[in-house]
């Protein structure tokens, strides 16, 4: 659980500079844009440590492996299509 609370917040860490930057190609007007891509990624955030949260809480009540295995299929995102061709 810490470790994907940690992977989150540096998840944010990385994200925010790349839509810092993304603004900088059109500098009229951007205060409105920067202002939406913030609340755009901290909603985001906000979903990712809640979704954290909730997994926390069934890890905790679990009374078996399998229930904890159930836990991280239920609150873990699922991997794309694409990533598993990748390396074929």
């Amino acid at each position: 659980m810490k470790t994907a609370l940690i992977a989150a917040v540096l998840t944010g860490i990385f994200v925010i500079p790349a839509y810092a930057a993304d603004t900088n190609t059109n500098p009229q007007g951007s205060g409105q844009n920067i202002a939406q891509k913030k609340a755009e990624v901290l909603q985001h955030i906000d979903q990712r440590i809640a979704n954290s949260q909730a997994e926390k809480v069934c890890v905790q009540a679990a009374k078996s492996h399998d229930e904890i295995k159930a836990c991280r299929e239920k609150y873990r995102p699922k991997p794309k299509a694409d990533s598993q061709n990748r390396n074929q």
